[in-house]
């Protein structure tokens, strides 16, 4: 996604680690229910050890994710939190800049226009004009000056559609990191107050 910072960035590693735990814990979790269904069911001593000594192994790691799952979990949920007022803030400031990026483009096409007309204009009095006389060596600077500041105008044009469009890609961007985390926030409420449960 462009435009992220370093902050931002970070951010999205760490939400992206949490949920490799979650997924890690949720398999574990998984695990150890079905080697609980099969040590009530097996009566051979063996299978019992065999079970009962993966279980414990599960159970162990189990409560260190979930101590470690909910310290990112809390952890998370307070920078989302943050990230979203500065998101917020950062789209009013992008669509401010937006607002103001299209009255530059629209006041560069119209100066465009305006100079392609006195061009033709200018053109077609030139034409006009006797060749080697006064007259036309003055129209013929003054086309000169004209066709430059055409050429200026068209690139500034140019530039201020740019202008634009980056900041349309940057509100794009800021809309799509909104949503996901308030998706990933959602999300982390939801394990927090889970894992804060009773344990597996």
């Amino acid at each position: 996604m462009a435009g992220h910072d370093r902050k931002e960035r970070l951010l999205l590693t760490d939400i992206k680690e949490k949920n490799r735990l979650a997924n890690e814990f949720c398999n574990l979790s998984s695990d150890v229910r079905r080697w609980r269904d099969r040590l009530e069911k097996k009566r051979g001593k063996r299978w019992q050890a065999q079970y009962r000594g993966s279980l414990e192994r599960a159970s162990a790691r189990l409560e260190n994710l979930r101590g470690e799952l909910l310290a990112q979990a809390e952890d998370l949920k307070a920078r989302i939190e943050t990230e979203q007022e500065v998101s917020k803030s950062e789209i009013a400031k992008f669509q401010k800049q937006y607002e103001k990026e299209v009255l530059e483009l629209a006041n560069a096409q119209a100066e465009l226009a305006e100079a392609r007309k006195a061009f033709a204009s200018a053109e077609a009095e030139t034409r006009a004009v006797a060749e080697g006389s006064v007259e036309a060596e003055k129209a013929a600077a003054v086309l000169a000056d004209l066709r430059r500041r055409q050429r200026l105008t068209r690139r500034e044009a140019k530039r201020e559609g740019r202008d634009k469009a980056k900041v349309e890609q940057e509100i794009s961007s800021e809309e799509k990191d909104k949503v996901l985390l308030s998706h990933e926030l959602q999300r982390t409420i939801a394990e927090i107050e889970a894992l804060r449960g009773p344990s597996t």
